[in-house]
């Protein structure tokens, strides 16, 4: 049975509407057709208005944050305080009577959860309570964590990783960094492990079925993440060679383990081409940095630099080239794979 006799065998979708067309089995009219019923402008009028939402509320939080900046000077302490709290509160209260299972309600939730921040930092300049800058976003994130919890909102959950990354790397700069007490590696690799776990339960929440982790965008994020705790020590050690440590070899295993681990696990199991991308252009950006450490670190005697960098170039092209036909090619089979 070839691959159009079984698309056609299948419920239709709009992949598989596309091959049809383009293996000339639909006519124009027909496609067109199909398109608007698998597509109806119903479907692009709820994106618009999901957008306008997240983008709109985006605004008009920038716009609390720069209001209080602008404003400093002449407002009260008590007005400051008293304006914030009435803003989470209208907020959390919004969302309990709009509900958890709406849009609207998720939304409110996470700018209350926002404007505890605000909240928090205008406290701590207020009073002067000389907390560190790290306190504020760990404290942050443990007073959000019910709300992340209880939301299954994947943008409130994304904030939080972004506000516990956020913390970890402050406690290295301003307390482990200053007594030398952990070398940026390991700081790089508890990051990587943080995302990682993230992805993790992504993964498993997606398979069990969790449609608000079903987003590919929170994917994409949370392994480009994973990839560039990683592969920036990585890249370092390539760069200055001769100073190798036990920790800048141990992230560089960690990046080459992590890189085919999860190549493998994308290309078989999930299938799916975002995060191959990603991890190509990750693998290109390290193999690039170790072509030109050995092509321009200054030991080719009697060659012209000028002709060096555009040797370098070259390969540039050719490598990027190389990984975008591998990539057309492996859509392709997974292509056939999924169909069958």
């Amino acid at each position: 049975m070839s691959d159009n006799d079984q698309a056609l065998e299948k419920p239709a979708d709009i992949k598989t509407v596309r091959r049809l067309h383009q293996d000339g089995l639909l006519s124009n009219e027909a496609f067109d057709t199909a398109m608007r019923i698998l597509r109806p402008a119903s479907s692009w009028y709820t994106w618009a208005e999901r957008n306008l939402l997240f983008f709109g509320s985006a605004l008009v939080l920038a716009g609390i944050i720069f209001f209080f900046a602008y404003n400093w000077s002449a407002m009260g302490k008590f007005l400051k305080l008293g304006l914030i709290e009435a803003g989470i509160a209208a907020c959390a209260i919004g969302s309990f009577f709009l509900g958890l299972n709406r849009l609207t309600g998720k939304i409110l939730l996470l700018s209350a959860s926002v404007l505890l921040g605000v909240l928090m930092a205008v406290y701590g300049q207020t009073y002067q309570t000389g907390a560190d800058a790290f306190e504020l976003f760990t404290g942050w994130a443990a007073l959000i964590l019910g709300w992340v919890v209880v939301s299954e909102f994947a943008a409130l959950w994304f904030v939080w990783l972004i506000l516990v990354n956020t913390g970890v790397i402050l406690y290295w700069g301003q307390v482990l960094e200053p007594c030398r007490a952990l070398r940026f590696e390991y700081l790089c690799i508890a990051l990587a492990l943080i995302n990682g776990t993230a992805l993790v339960l992504r993964e498993l929440g997606a398979k069990q079925g969790l449609d608000w982790l079903s987003g590919k965008w929170l994917r994409g994020i949370l392994l480009l993440a994973v990839l560039a705790a990683l592969a920036i020590p990585t890249i370092s050690f390539i760069i200055d060679i001769g100073n190798t440590t036990k920790a800048t070899a141990v992230v560089a295993i960690c990046w080459a383990a992590v890189s085919t681990g999860g190549y493998a696990f994308y290309r078989y199991f999930f299938r799916d081409m975002l995060s191959l991308a990603l991890i190509v252009m990750n693998l290109c950006a390290v193999l690039l940095t170790f072509t030109g450490k050995i092509m321009l670190d200054g030991s080719h005697h009697g060659i012209d630099e000028a002709f060096l960098f555009l040797l370098f170039s070259l390969i540039i092209i050719g490598v990027v080239s190389a990984a975008a036909f591998w990539l057309k090619k492996t859509a392709a089979k997974m292509a056939k794979e999924t169909s069958k």
